[in-house]
């Protein structure tokens, strides 16, 4: 699980969790949604967390939520769950980069275009067609402009509830960062700094009301997909228990009065009435003696095993014995990677699949829209500087964590040494006189530049 006490903030991670807005140990989705939870109950006291035990959330290969596994998310206007796999799909994701926003296409445009109707209903069609948008959270809501994180006043204030978002100077005095008594009215705290990735407040806006108790709105707006009605089936660790048909299921059952031995089988009248139209007689009326065989090799006979109950329950509690005694711990061990790498794959774990994918697209998208005459601020709503830096350090992180499996375990310098190509190339020209079988050269020089004549 992810700390929220945690320095490396750039990887734009989601440190509170979306059900309570509060931090702690909190689980990063690794899906298209980009936010974290609570995951485990015993992971926050006044948090109603994703309730999974400690055992199953250890279990999860990947982690991802009930809106992510099912593709069914709610739009961030209406808040209505609709899905996002259909052809076309009810929902579309914002192509923001760092935004894990779905929107039906009614909805954002409606946000988009608030005082005109016909380019509202223009832009939902554009955007059924396949059309990429920046939702309303990109922009200031009072001055309309985009947000510039070098620049502390221009930067965003987001709301955690709705799509909404204002710079620092634009805050509306009523979000206040503590209780404040005005004309005796008690305006309750609506803005926290120092939670938020990028230097952002989290606010909630004058839309939403402050549950005294809570000190936040009422924690009722997430919705979760539930699960598809599905056939039941038992799991043992990843093993699914497959029935075992016996051989009744297969072949048709033989009359009492006819009884056949393990092994044939009747054939059907359709196969019967096509054997009768293709036999051939020889002279005098008699039957060509091959076609008694023919007509009995048309299915072929049946070899599956009849299994007992017996034997399948044995078979089932043998597995999962054997599966029981697979820990994480034995395959970490058969997994161990070089010393030489530990230190290079630290908080790797947190370049998840679904921020990659958001990223790329959002890249795509980018160019797209400068390749079509859009303006680069537009672009940047999209696509900021700091997401192509943020793509291209995942980019070299990855890199360095695949190399032990690329390489193998073997020794190579790949990403760890410093000293120039030209340099080690003109080195290795003068050792290898020297240098006989099963020697080892460590080129890792550190930061020091060799100024050897070569």
């Amino acid at each position: 699980m992810a700390e929220i006490a945690d320095e490396d903030s750039s990887t734009g991670i989601d440190l509170i969790c979306a059900l309570c807005d509060n931090g702690g140990e909190i689980a990063s989705c690794e899906g298209k949604c980009l936010r974290s939870f609570h995951a485990t109950k015993d992971a926050s006291e006044d948090c109603k967390t994703l309730g999974y035990t400690r055992n199953q959330f250890d279990a999860m290969k990947v982690f991802l939520c009930k809106n992510c596994e099912h593709e069914r998310y709610q739009c961030f206007a209406c808040h209505r769950l609709s899905s996002a796999k259909t052809d076309p799909p009810e929902l579309f994701p914002c192509a923001s980069a760092s935004c894990g926003h779905f929107y039906h296409a009614k909805c954002v445009a409606q946000l988009l275009f608030p005082e005109n109707e016909a380019k509202a209903t223009e832009y939902t069609t554009r955007i059924i067609n396949g059309a990429k948008f920046a939702c309303p959270v990109h922009k200031c809501d009072v001055c309309k402009y985009g947000e510039n994180k070098e620049v502390k006043e221009l930067q965003f204030a987001v709301c955690r509830r709705c799509p909404k978002s204002y710079h620092r100077r634009c805050l509306p005095r009523k979000i206040v960062f503590d209780d404040v008594i005005e004309n005796g009215v008690c305006l309750f705290q609506r803005a926290w700094d120092g939670l938020l990735p990028k230097n952002r407040i989290l606010i909630y806006c004058l839309k939403h009301n402050i549950d005294p108790n809570l000190r936040t709105p009422l924690r009722d707006h997430i919705k979760f997909p539930d699960d598809p009605i599905t056939k039941k089936s038992s799991n043992v660790n990843g093993l699914r228990r497959v029935k075992i048909r016996c051989l009744d299921d297969c072949l048709p059952v033989p009359s009492s009065s006819s009884k056949r031995p393990l092994g044939t089988s009747t054939c059907s009248s359709s196969i019967n009435s096509i054997a009768k139209r293709k036999k051939e007689h020889l002279p005098g009326g008699t039957k060509h003696p091959s076609m008694q065989k023919s007509v009995m090799s048309v299915i072929p006979i049946s070899t599956f095993p009849e299994v007992d109950i017996n034997t399948a329950t044995r078979i089932y509690d043998f597995a999962q014995k054997a599966s029981s005694n697979i820990t994480i711990e034995d395959v970490q061990k058969q997994l161990v990677v070089s010393s030489t790498y530990t230190s290079f794959m630290k908080n790797t774990d947190k370049v998840t699949l679904g921020k990659v994918e958001r990223s790329v697209e959002a890249v795509k998208t980018a160019v797209h829209m400068l390749e079509s005459g859009a303006d680069i601020e537009e672009a940047k709503d999209v696509c900021s500087p700091y997401d192509l830096f943020q793509l291209a350090k995942w980019k070299n992180k990855l890199n360095i964590y695949l190399a032990p499996f690329l390489h193998g375990t073997r020794y190579t310098s790949y990403g760890r040494h410093f000293t120039k190509l030209d340099k080690l190339e003109k080195i290795v020209d003068k050792l290898q006189w020297y240098v006989q079988s099963g020697d080892m050269v460590n080129f890792c020089f550190g930061f020091c530049y060799l100024s050897l004549e070569l």
